[in-house]
C-alpha cells in the first residue's frame, strides 16, 4: 500500500485542507476589519477637518480658513491631502494640496473616488464636500494610499506566514504520519509472522505510553490470554486422551475376553464393567460441558435467594458418615441467616467437590472443618483439613481442567472437580481462592455477595 493511500497520509491532507481553509476565512475577515477601520479612521480625520474649516471661517473668515488650510497641509503634507473652495457659481475660489479634486458640486457624506496627484498618477482618496456659508462649498480629500500600502503589507505578511505555517505543519506532518505508519507496520509484521508460524509467544513491541502502546498493550494481553487457552487446550486434549486411554484399554480387553467366552455370567459381568465405565466417561464430559457452558454465561439457571447456613449444615450431616468411614473428623461452624443468590444445587455442588477432595487426599485421623460467616456484606466459608496439602508449584493449576495433584494419576477422580466448582462460584459473581490452612493441609476460601 502507497504511503499516500494510508490513512496518516489522508489524515493529514484533511487537516491540511481545513488549516487553509480556515487560515482563508480568518484572512479575508482580518483584512476587512482592518480595511474597514483603517478607512474609518481616515474619515474620522476628515470629520475633524471639516469641523475645524467651518470653525476657522465661521470666526475668522476667508483669511482664518486658508490659514487652516495651510497648516493642515504643512502638518500632514500636501501629497496626501487636497483642498478646493467654490463660490456661489461654483468657480474654484481657492485650492491646495497634491490632490486635483473633480469634483464641483456638494454632495452628503463621504465618497472614494481616483484623483489625480502632483506627479501625475492616478490615487484612491476619501472626499468630504460642506458648506462654509455664503454661498461657499469647500471640498477635502486625503489620499488612501497609506491605507492600501498598510493592507497590501499585512496582506504579504500574512500570506508569507501562513504559508511558512503551512510547511512546516506539512513537514512535521509527513514526520508524523511516517512514525505513525512505521508502527503500524511493525504490528502488521509481528501479526503476520504469528500467523504464519503459529507462535502465540510472540508480542507487540510497546513504546511509551500513547495509544498505540495502549493498543500493543491490549494486544499482548489478547495474545496471552489466547496463547493460556490454547496450551489449555492441548493439556486438555492431552489429559483426555490420557484418561481415557486406560478405560477403553480396560473396555476393549473386557469385550474381547467375553466373545471368547460362553459363558452368560462373564457376559454379564463385561457389560456391567462396560457399563460402569462408560457411566465414568459420561462423567467427564458431563463435566467439561458443565464448565464450559458456566465460563461462557451459556448455562440456564434459575436463582433465587438461598438459605446458604441451612444448605451448609445439611451437607455437613450428609458427609459425617463418609468422614467416620474414612476415620476423618469433620466439623463446622456456620453463622445463621447466611442468604446467597443463586442456584440451591449449584451452590450445593461446589461444597460437594471441596468435601470430596477433602475425605480423598486426607488421611485417617485427620480434620475436615468448615467455617461460614459474613463479612462487609460477602458471604465467606472456608472449607480446610489436614491433609499433605497443595504444593506451591500447583497452586495455580489446581483449577485447571484435569489438574491432578496425583503425577501418576493413579488415584481415583478426572481432576475436573476444583474446575468445576471455580466455574460455578464465578457464575454466582464469587470468587474461590487457596488460603493459608490452620491444620497444616489445603484451605479454599469461598466468597459470595450476600443476597
Amino acid at each position: 500500500m502507497r504511503f499516500l493511500d494510508s490513512a496518516p497520509a489522508r489524515l493529514i491532507s484533511l487537516l491540511l485542507i481545513v488549516y487553509v481553509a480556515s487560515a482563508g476565512l480568518i484572512f479575508f475577515f482580518l483584512d476587512y476589519q482592518l480595511t474597514s477601520t483603517l478607512t474609518k479612521g481616515v474619515d474620522h480625520t476628515l470629520s475633524e477637518e471639516r469641523n475645524l474649516l467651518q470653525f476657522q471661517y465661521r470666526d475668522y473668515g476667508v483669511e482664518g480658513l486658508y490659514r487652516a488650510i495651510q497648516s493642515e497641509i504643512e502638518s500632514e503634507g500636501s501629497q496626501s491631502h487636497g483642498f478646493r473652495i467654490l463660490d456661489q457659481h461654483n468657480q474654484i475660489t481657492y485650492q491646495a494640496g497634491g490632490l486635483s479634486l473633480p469634483l464641483e458640486k456638494l454632495f452628503s457624506g463621504i465618497r472614494q473616488i481616483e484623483v489625480e496627484a502632483s506627479d501625475g498618477k492616478i490615487h484612491p482618496a476619501r472626499v468630504i464636500s460642506f458648506s462654509l456659508g455664503d454661498g461657499l462649498t469647500a471640498f477635502t480629500a486625503v489620499s488612501m494610499d497609506p491605507v492600501f500600502a498598510l493592507v497590501e503589507d499585512f496582506r504579504q505578511t500574512f500570506l508569507l506566514t501562513a504559508g511558512m505555517v503551512s510547511l512546516f505543519g506539512l513537514a512535521v506532518g509527513l514526520w508524523l504520519a511516517r512514525r505513525f505508519r512505521s508502527r503500524i507496520d511493525a504490528f502488521n509484521r509481528n501479526t503476520n509472522l504469528i500467523m504464519q508460524s503459529g507462535d502465540l509467544s510472540s508480542r507487540m513491541p510497546v513504546n511509551g505510553n500513547d495509544e498505540l502502546s495502549v493498543l500493543a498493550g491490549n494486544m499482548n494481553a489478547m495474545l496471552e490470554r489466547i496463547e493460556r487457552l490454547v496450551q489449555g487446550i492441548r493439556q486438555v486434549s492431552d489429559n483426555i486422551a490420557h484418561d481415557l486411554r486406560t478405560p477403553l484399554t480396560r473396555l476393549s480387553s473386557d469385550v474381547q475376553v467375553a466373545l471368547q467366552q460362553e459363558d452368560p455370567e462373564a457376559y454379564h459381568a463385561a457389560l456391567q464393567r462396560v457399563h460402569d465405565e462408560l457411566e465414568k466417561m459420561q462423567s467427564i464430559f458431563s463435566s467439561l460441558l458443565s464448565i464450559s457452558r458456566a465460563e461462557s454465561g451459556g448455562m440456564p439457571v434459575k436463582r433465587a435467594v438461598v438459605d446458604f447456613s441451612e444448605l451448609l449444615n445439611e451437607l455437613l450431616e450428609l458427609y459425617e458418615p463418609s468422614a467416620e468411614e474414612r476415620g476423618l473428623v469433620l466439623r463446622g461452624e456456620v453463622a445463621e441467616g447466611l442468604l446467597v443468590y443463586g442456584n440451591r444445587q449449584l451452590l450445593a455442588q461446589i461444597i460437594s467437590n471441596l468435601f470430596d477432595n477433602a475425605l480423598k487426599y486426607v488421611p485417617a485421623g485427620g480434620d475436615v472443618r468448615l467455617n461460614a460467616y459474613c463479612q462487609d456484606n460477602r458471604v465467606k466459608v472456608v472449607v480446610e483439613d489436614g491433609g499433605p496439602g497443595i504444593p506451591p508449584e500447583m497452586r495455580d493449576k489446581v483449577f485447571e481442567r484435569f489438574a491432578r495433584l496425583d503425577p501418576s494419576r493413579t488415584m481415583a477422580g478426572s481432576g475436573l472437580g476444583l474446575s468445576l466448582a471455580k466455574a460455578f462460584v464465578e457464575l454466582h459473581h464469587g470468587s474461590i481462592s487457596i488460603v493459608k490452612s490452620a491444620l497444616g493441609g489445603s484451605a479454599f476460601l469461598l466468597d459470595f455477595p450476600a443476597a
